[in-house]
């Protein structure tokens, strides 16, 4: 934003005289009044004029079509609950919890809501029906408003719409679709900073916002709900799903219409968001925490009282400010049940809401009944797909499933077995490829085999569900090179796995670049030459630059072979016909040199288990530690416990014992990455930090985190608006930028209603 756009910006949200019927002219909201069941009317409208609202939320996020599927939920301490899950436990759950306070409160109204990614990478049940099970299942469990997520995206918005709004499909690929009882969604989406490129209009009718009216004719309070969607959209989705809208800033995007309904005579304001946040004994991290403190610095009176966070899948329940921020973990194994009172003289929350973020335990001894027209839906879904999914497909060589869990180099076997399927179908194509590498944010499960080691279409689908087009492009030897070294940015958050080729990487005193590659060879040892051209299977999202690989969109495209899922498929058919088992393993395609191993303390008495340790070992590497650094990033096992303490750690000598209180702990996320704040712990003059992993099972090893003086060279740029998020860490792709260059401009404190209009999209 210009910084006269931002000291215009905070003028005019301080303004009193902005008029709320300007607003209506530009968004149009739906009011409307959430009433009571008829046994409470009578009660509920008894209340005083004055009398505060009782007023309950209920969340999910990220349920990507689970409507079978069980895993393991975590909340911030660590603790774990198994098999969690199912749709119509989870809606047995929500029904209970709204029923209850119900009760406790004099018949009190409940709203349900969600924010995004409730369709898309989604198991086959939900999947090979285009995720319309999901939007029934959504219907039967009476979610109200909603915002959308990156995998909204995934077959492009215009698909979304058709499923919301329940028009039959053009295409039936399994023939199981059209004769779908489907329906169109009762849930209302906002969204707020997703506009068509180059004008200020929210696609397919979609508002920024909503309004909601919580209480009695009488006793009444206004509740808006704003949503937004993370600004990384183009590093996680298809260019042809994207590049037809901005993204608009979020911080600026809820600044906005939250002074927006303000004027309207709105202050108590909920968000939400599909963005991700993590949360430590009521502490926010995360960019919803970085979001809200923007959000703050924009428009000090903002008045957002809740925040639903999405996206990273992680237990978060925590305040920014006075701002509850809540995440559900993700795959309805969790729900958010948030409560707070609404107070008709100030038109808004009289405290920061409460919250709790609670599993959606099978086994737990007050488990509800579960929601029989939930399950009923589920089921019809389940045998609808069964002549699809149901179809052996493979046999593995033992049993147990192939996993996508990394190692210390994120290779895994599973990445493995996907790319060696991609070049041996290529090459049944008759393409002579060379390599294939594909994003690891999509194998999206790993793959399962049943007692008799048999592997059905289901579960080959479950770990390639997206159908992305596999291209066939040239590559020079630098080129690959240059993907290979584009892994090792300061995050390290997206990387590859590969096949045809293996290579070696060294660290470097590079905080920006931590490692680099050193040599390549292809799988016969042959080196792979700079200047040599080489045939790359890659998927299309990888050749338009996904997840920030910017040296792929220099290839050439030279041919395509089938999808991913059937590409997988395929290859698992083929072995089955050769009489071939189906087997992966970890091959160091991928290795770190002249690295120093972590060293676990000797510790007497009674041992950790070798394996164990073994296994954290491999899966665990931090990133290099600077003084000045705010985070500590890294990657180990998937939901492992990390123990921070300052200096040397002493350790007590037996495995039993209670671990000392560590100076500062954080968690691993689903997929192993490791980011924990460390700010507290003031790390200027310090040598050292000690970690303590911990997985699952309580198993730990001890890793030694040199602190160096160095100091991180920092981007800096004048204008937010000049560098997005994406072009930040790749420069790839663009969207949304402005590059207009303006005079600076003071406006006098009667500004007309036709200024703000104006301007809505220069600042946003």
């Amino acid at each position: 934003m210009k910084k006269w756009q931002s000291s215009l910006l905070t003028i005019l949200f301080t303004i009193g005289g902005i008029s709320s019927s300007v607003v209506g002219t530009s968004i149009a909201t739906d009011a409307q009044t959430i009433n009571g069941t008829d046994n409470n009317k009578q009660s509920v409208e008894q209340r005083s004029q004055e009398e505060k609202i009782p007023f309950q939320i209920l969340g999910i996020n990220d349920f990507h079509g689970a409507l079978n599927t069980t895993g393991s939920f975590f909340d911030d301490e660590g603790t774990k609950v198994a098999d969690a899950g199912t749709a119509s436990l989870l809606a047995g759950y929500l029904n209970r919890a709204q029923e209850q306070f119900k009760t406790a409160n004099n018949g009190a109204q409940t709203l349900r809501v969600h924010a995004g990614d409730m369709v898309g990478a989604s198991p086959a049940s939900s999947g090979l029906l285009q995720d319309e099970p999901t939007i029934k299942i959504l219907n039967q469990m009476d979610f109200s408003v909603g915002t959308i997520g990156n995998h909204e995206f995934d077959e492009g918005l215009q698909e979304f719409n058709r499923i919301m709004i329940g028009e039959q499909p053009k295409e039936d690929p399994y023939g199981i679709l059209m004769t779908y009882p489907r329906e169109a969604s009762k849930t209302e989406i906002v969204i707020g900073n997703v506009v068509k490129k180059g004008t200020e209009e929210i696609p397919f009718g979609w508002k920024p916002y909503t309004i909601k009216e919580v209480g009695t004719v009488n006793n009444k309070v206004k509740v808006g709900f704003i949503g937004v969607v993370t600004t990384e959209i183009p590093n996680l989705v298809l260019k042809e799903h994207y590049e037809a809208y901005d993204f608009l800033d979020e911080a600026e995007t809820i600044a906005y219409y939250s002074s927006q309904l303000k004027n309207q005579g709105v202050n108590a304001i909920v968000v939400l968001a599909h963005i991700p946040a993590t949360s430590k004994a009521d502490k926010v991290n995360g960019e919803a925490a970085d979001i809200m403190n923007e959000v703050a610095k924009i428009y000090p009176e903002h008045s957002v009282d809740a925040f639903f966070a999405a996206h990273n899948h992680q237990y978060t329940n925590g305040v920014v400010n006075k701002t509850r921020v809540v995440q559900s973990t993700a795959q309805g194994k969790g729900y958010i049940d948030l409560q707070g009172t609404l107070d008709p003289k100030t038109k808004d929350f009289v405290d920061t809401p409460k919250a709790k973020v609670l599993p959606v335990d099978p086994a737990a001894k007050d488990a509800p009944k579960i929601d029989e027209k939930v399950e009923a839906t589920v089921k019809d879904a389940e045998k609808r797909v069964a002549q699809v999914t149901n179809k052996k497909i493979g046999t593995a060589k033992e049993n147990g499933a192939i996993t996508r869990e990394i190692n210390e180099s994120k290779e895994s076997p599973l990445g493995n077995l996907i790319t060696d399927g991609q070049v041996a179908m290529a090459k049944a194509q008759g393409i002579d490829a060379d390599f294939a590498m594909t994003n690891n944010g999509g194998i999206r499960a790993d793959l399962a085999v049943g007692e008799n080691r048999d592997i059905t279409w289901g579960a080959a689908q479950a770990v390639q569900p997206f159908g992305n087009i596999m291209q066939v492009v040239e590559m020079t030897g630098a080129q690959v090179e240059q993907v290979l070294n584009e892994q090792y940015d300061e995050e390290g958050r997206y990387f590859l796995q590969i096949s045809g080729l293996s290579y070696t990487y060294v660290p470097t005193e590079d905080p920006n670049q931590p490692f680099k590659v050193q040599d390549m060879h292809k799988k016969d040892g042959t080196p792979i030459q700079a200047d040599q051209t080489y045939l790359v299977v890659i998927n299309d999202f990888l050749f338009g630059g996904g997840d920030g690989f910017s040296g792929f969109t220099g290839a050439n495209l030279v041919n395509a072979i089938k999808p991913d899922t059937e590409t997988f498929i395929g290859y698992i058919e083929s072995k089955e016909a050769a009489g071939q088992l189906i087997e992966a393993s970890i091959e160091d395609r991928k290795k770190l040199v002249d690295s120093t191993t972590p060293v676990d303390p000797e510790v007497p008495g009674v041992p950790d288990s070798k394996e164990d340790e073994d296994k954290i070992k491999k899966a665990t590497i931090f990133d290099p530690l600077y003084e000045d650094d705010e985070l500590l990033r890294g990657v180990t096992l998937q939901n492992a416990t990390i123990l921070l303490y300052v200096g040397d750690f002493l350790q007590s000598n037996t495995r039993t014992a209670e671990l000392p209180e560590a100076d500062l702990a954080g968690q691993a996320d689903s997929e192993g990455r490791i980011k924990i704040n460390v700010t507290s712990l003031k790390l200027k003059g310090k040598k050292k930090l000690t970690a303590v992993v911990l997985d699952e099972e309580k198993n730990k090893v001890t890793f030694p985190i040199e602190i160096l003086p160095k100091e991180k060279v920092i981007l800096e740029t004048s204008n937010p608006k000049e560098l997005s998020k994406t072009e930040a860490k790749k420069e790839l792709p663009k969207t949304g930028e402005q590059q207009s260059k303006l005079t600076i401009l003071f406006g006098a404190m009667a500004i007309s209603t036709s200024v703000l209009v104006l301007l809505k999209r220069k600042i946003l």
